[in-house]
């Protein structure tokens, strides 16, 4: 939201806050209460102004799945009435739609965030969900957090060359999918964002637009993600040439799929359904099928590559060292071999 922008809201005069967000909430009138909501994560959040598009697209979509639960409830909830047994109900119901719990708490912090604004407006005194807790996710913690193992990385970045035909686009924009995750250590976000000219063939790099906090970073490009790149970009240059992509299409990765976005950006949900095909095909189970198990492959090698923390946390783009720090404990091969190396040094003792 632009510094115009605010100057201009309906939210900018304290009188007119109040009375706006009072109205809105009592007509459940979702526009008004997106534009507060807006407003409130450019003036108050952490970030402001910068706060990303993402999470303003993510919030949003919380609200309204939470004004289209009250309005259809038998008694058309009240949202400034609430209590947090009504927010406990609404957590139930998402969990009976089939929402996962990382999902449902995502949703639940959208609307924790709405109170918050509706409290900040003066529209509402308390914030019913602030003390609501998300459902626990279920997946082991080893799985949330296992990397894949050299040998199967290798047979997922190299399966799609198995699946298609020589003459198959998928079998290079797939490859490089996966290895810009694998290898690059991209986050989901981070991929799908890439344009053709944040890469740089003479100078071997790309530049990534963070997924968290907008920041921009030069990430060095391997042999592989190299060749990988290369290949794509002559593939991509021919489907361009054939009319399959508008020439104004800016993005790397873009959609090769029959439908309304063919020859368009691809976005996360394609991109997760992609890699979801090959982990189905790996034998992988379900918990590892987030393309964040890429990246955390490449973490964990990196930090067995090297044992460095700082090359991890600058390769990821991780603002701590502490951050990566997590590879170090996720690396089962490197706790194995500490122990081999802790028995042959007893045995020697011997």
């Amino acid at each position: 939201m632009s510094y115009e922008l605010i100057l201009s809201s309906k939210f900018q005069a304290p009188e007119n806050r109040k009375r706006e967000a009072v109205r809105a909430a009592h007509d459940h009138d979702e526009a008004t209460l997106l534009e507060l909501l807006n407003h409130y994560l450019t003036l108050k959040s952490s970030r402001k102004s910068q706060t990303s598009n993402e999470t303003r697209l993510l919030y949003s979509a919380a609200v309204k799945r939470f004004l289209e639960y009250c309005a259809k409830n038998s008694n058309r909830l009240e949202i400034t009435r609430l209590e947090s047994d009504d927010l406990e109900m609404w957590l139930v119901y998402l969990q009976a739609e089939g929402l996962k719990p990382l999902s449902i708490t995502a949703y639940l912090n959208g609307v924790r965030c709405l109170y918050r604004a509706l409290i900040w407006a003066k529209a509402a005194t308390i914030n019913p969900a602030a003390e609501v807790k998300a459902p626990r996710d279920p997946t082991p913690a080893h799985l949330k957090k296992s990397a894949l193992s050299p040998a199967l990385y290798r047979e997922l970045v190299s399966a799609p060359l198995e699946k298609y035909a020589p003459d198959d686009p998928r079998r290079t924009r797939d490859g490089l999918l996966i290895a810009l995750g694998g290898s690059g250590g991209l986050r989901a976000k981070e991929i799908i964002s890439l344009d053709v000219t944040d890469v740089e063939i003479a100078l071997k790099r790309l530049t990534v637009q963070s997924g968290k906090g907008g920041k921009k970073r030069i990430v060095p490009l391997s042999n592989e993600l190299l060749s990988l790149l290369k290949s794509w970009l002559e593939v991509r240059r021919s489907l361009e040439l054939m009319g399959e992509i508008s020439p104004t299409e800016t993005a790397l990765i873009v959609s090769i799929s029959r439908n309304a976005s063919h020859g368009r950006r691809l976005t996360t949900h394609g991109a997760r359904f992609i890699a979801k095909g090959y982990y189905v095909a790996a034998g992988l189970p379900s918990e590892m099928w987030g393309l964040h198990t890429l990246r955390r492959t490449a973490g964990t090698h990196l930090y067995r590559a090297t044992k460095d923390l700082h090359v991890v946390a600058d390769l990821l783009g991780h603002a701590s060292v502490n951050t990566s720090a997590i590879y170090a404990k996720m690396d089962m091969e490197t706790r194995r071999d500490a122990l081999e190396k802790m028995e042959k040094m007893r045995d020697e003792l011997e």
